[in-house]
């Protein structure tokens, strides 16, 4: 039975027969049209919020349950699960290969750290004259010596291992961070597909239940004229259409969103058509778990050695690396000549400089190691809220479906009943369809929570349980 069918019901062959007789010989047509609408949009309620979040009915029972408008648009490729759209988002992400690059660059320069400075070589010409007698005339001029000679920076050993270790802590740091960016782009993946398949799914649920209120708002308008419903109800009709309408039109915004983040993680994979059910994601069970080993405390602790090793660079600087040269001279009337010298800096003020620097560095590592304590409650905060609002939907979802939709088909069954009696009108059944349908959407919103603050979970925790 389709909504022409239905509209056209109340011009029926019986229904002109009896208005010979009087206008209510028309209701019980009307009304058992009006009946057969509102129990049929009550099952395929039914029907679609059991497949959308998790019962066994298929795409195909709905669609032979009832005509869907198809509002999506058509999307090619096979199905992209969420195991799939994780596996892709590992593939290629820029900002993950540039911290390991940053490691590789950090490493290279440890190893450049641990060698002396090359040495420099030094020409010059000494005692050059420019003014008296021999005024540019080195030939003449006994004082003027020609040098070259090889000079460098005998830095100790102790503090190019410290240097470069230092350097090979930087290389730790940016892996870790690595590791932590790879895991908040799984998060964020996760949740840009749920919602996506979240927002989908409330399509089709809004998709089908427009198209059982249109039919239910042309058996109304047919009432009017029998008396079985008033020109004020079938323009509540109306008023319920565009409500679902706009709450289609705020579900495909979403998707769109959701698959635009998607996207970019993704790239065109993200246009892929998605499951029609959100999948049974939850955290592992037990206790909280210990953050220590999460990536972001990890790369935390890093930065804490990274700054610990600069720390002991600047100690070695209390032992100054001594500076050496040696030279060979050239005097026209005196001959060849030789010369070596040595320069050590002199630590005069220990207290203001060295000292000062690694008061600096020690205060730094502190810094970092309370920043990574921090990071580590910051995130066992995070679980807590989201395994209360896990747990809330959890909540939410047994009561819609233990007590709230029982109850509103139950209170339908008895509307209908009274309506059957005779003095009833539709005014109660619609009133019930509209509370029923806010309630199927609310339930497939709160699985959509619950998949979201278990994406979070995982993210905090580890591996799904499912």
């Amino acid at each position: 039975m389709n909504a022409t069918h239905l509209a056209g019901a109340p011009r029926s062959e019986t229904c002109k027969s009896s208005m010979s007789r009087s206008p209510r010989a028309c209701r019980p047509a009307v009304t058992r049209q009006a009946i057969r609408t509102l129990v049929r949009h009550v099952a395929v309620a039914v029907i679609a919020c059991s497949w959308l979040l998790g019962g066994a009915v298929t795409a195909l029972a709905i669609e032979a349950s009832a005509p869907a408008l198809r509002a999506d648009p058509v999307r090619a490729g096979p199905l992209l699960g969420l195991n799939e759209a994780m596996e892709i988002a590992r593939g290629d992400q820029p900002a993950i290969v540039a911290f390991e690059r940053e490691a590789v660059a950090s490493e290279q320069a440890a190893v450049a750290a641990r060698s002396l400075p090359d040495p420099q070589v030094i020409i010059g010409v000494q005692n050059f004259p420019v003014t008296g007698m021999d005024a540019f005339n080195p030939v003449r001029a006994e004082m003027t010596m020609y040098t070259i000679g090889v000079m460098r920076e005998q830095v100790r050993r102790s503090r190019r291992e410290a240097e470069a270790a230092r350097l090979s802590a930087d290389a730790a740091v940016s892996r870790f961070e690595g590791s932590a960016q790879e895991r908040k782009i799984q998060r964020d993946v996760m949740i840009a597909w749920l919602e996506a398949v979240e927002a989908s799914a409330r399509q089709r649920l809004l998709t089908q239940i427009i198209s059982d209120l249109r039919t239910g708002r042309q058996v109304i308008e047919a009432g009017i004229p029998t008396g079985s419903s008033t020109p004020a109800l079938e323009l509540q009709a109306q008023a319920e259409i565009a409500l679902a309408e706009s709450q289609l039109a705020e579900a495909q915004a979403a998707e769109a969103r959701a698959r635009g983040e998607l996207g970019r993680w993704i790239g065109a994979s993200a246009e892929r058509p998605l499951p029609d059910r959100l999948p049974s994601l939850r955290p592992a069970p037990g206790l909280a778990p210990d953050f220590t080993t999460h990536p972001e405390v990890l790369a935390a602790n890093a930065q804490e050695q990274a700054q610990r090793r600069q720390a002991d660079v600047a100690r070695t600087e209390r032992r100054p690396s001594l500076s050496w040269q040696v030279m060979a001279g050239i005097r026209p009337s005196y001959g060849q000549m030789a010369s070596a010298q040595v320069s050590i800096p002199l630590q005069i003020n220990r207290r203001g400089l060295q000292d000062r620097r690694i008061a600096e560095a020690d205060a730094r590592a502190d810094a970092a190691r309370l920043r990574a304590e921090d990071r580590r409650r910051e995130l066992g905060g995070q679980y807590r809220s989201a395994l209360a609002r896990f747990s809330g939907a959890e909540a939410q979802i047994a009561v819609l479906r233990g007590r709230a939709i029982p109850s509103l088909e139950a209170s339908f069954k008895a509307a209908e009943a009274r309506y059957a009696g005779g003095p009833g009108t539709l005014e109660l059944p619609l009133t019930i369809v509209r509370r029923y349908v806010e309630t199927n959407v609310q339930l497939v919103e709160q699985e959509g929570a619950r998949a979201r603050a278990a994406a979070e979970l995982i993210y905090l925790a580890g591996e799904p349980s499912q």
